[in-house]
Parts: structure tokens; sequence; C-alpha cells
């Protein structure tokens, strides 16, 4: 068995996911593309614990599928946390200097952070307690805003792709649906 084909073996249940659950949607090409949009876009923005309200909120200001962009909003979660965050970190950080000079944090500091206040078993552990509010807050505070301007860039970006792409994507598999479903003429 190739790498490929035990891939798709994993990837089996998302794949029925998406087409039962995402492409059977009763709602417009549209609506469910704005709805995926809107989710891409808040994953990439810093505000923990928001997400998903805003998500619901910013959806139904544009007229998107609001259970589509709360499930969007997923892309973002503990194990992708990181390769979310450090690029928007990143790009924020080669945008600020252009408006004010800050003092740079370095990968293994963010990675001490990230260990220290936003592991998955710190959270759960100390989510409720003051202190991990103070902590998350002095994180938040070293590298939120760059975090914030690389995050409504990339997510915007994200947000346009995924928008195309479930569009066209929806648009096609309707296509194809309708068309097995017509009788064939001789």
């Amino acid at each position: 068995m190739n790498y490929r084909h035990r891939l798709l073996i994993r990837m089996r249940p998302v794949i029925r996911f998406v087409k039962f659950r995402v492409l059977h949607i009763d709602d417009s090409p549209q609506r469910i593309a704005r709805g995926i949009a809107v989710g891409f876009f808040i994953a990439y923005l810093p505000v923990l614990g928001l997400h998903m309200l805003l998500a619901l909120i910013l959806a139904q200001l544009i007229r998107g599928n609001k259970a589509l962009a709360v499930m969007a909003v997923w892309i973002c979660n503990p194990f992708t946390f990181v390769l979310i965050y450090y690029p928007c970190y990143r790009l924020g950080r080669m945008i600020l200097p252009f408006f004010r000079e800050k003092p740079q944090v370095e990968l293994d500091q963010i990675h001490a952070l990230l260990d220290q206040t936003l592991s998955f078993n710190y959270m759960l552990v100390h989510f409720f307690t003051v202190d991990y509010w103070k902590q998350a807050a002095a994180v938040f505070a070293q590298i939120g805003l760059e975090t914030c301007i690389g995050g409504v860039i990339l997510g915007a970006i994200v947000a346009k792709i995924g928008y195309w792409i479930t569009y066209y994507f929806v648009i096609g598999y309707r296509t194809r649906k309708h068309s097995r479903r017509r009788p064939k003429t001789v």
C-alpha cells in the first residue's frame, strides 16, 4: 500500500463529512463560500475563546452560512495553533517596523511562551484561574499586535482563496450531480 492510498484512507472521514455535510447543505453556493471564508478569516485572528462568536456575528453580517463559518474556524485548534499564528507574527513583525520600533521576540521565546501558558495541558488545568489570564495577557502584550496585523492580512488572503475554491467546488459538484440525475434521451 503506497503513501497516497494510506493518506486517502485516513482522509476518508473528512471527505465523507465534506461531501454529506457541506456539499448537501440547502443553501446557495455564495452563502456556503462566504461562511467558509468567514471561518478562515476569523481563525487567523488571535482572539482565543472568541472565534466561534465572532464567526457567527460576521457570517450574519455578510449573509454567509453560519454553521459552516463556525466549523471552518476550527482549522485553528491546539494542534495547528503554532502553524497558523507564527507566520502571522512574522508577517506582522515585518510590517510593524514601518510604523514603530519594538524588540523582536525570537522563535525560541515564542515556543517557551506557548509551552508555558498556551499549551493544551496547561490550559486544561488552569483555564479558569486568574493567574492563567494574567499570563495570557502578558503573552499577548509581547506578541499580540504583530500577530493581529499578520493575522488580518493572512486571514484575508486565506479567506479569499477559501471562498473561490469552495464556490467553484460546490458549483462543480452540483452540476455533476444534476447531470447524473437528468434522464438520458435516446
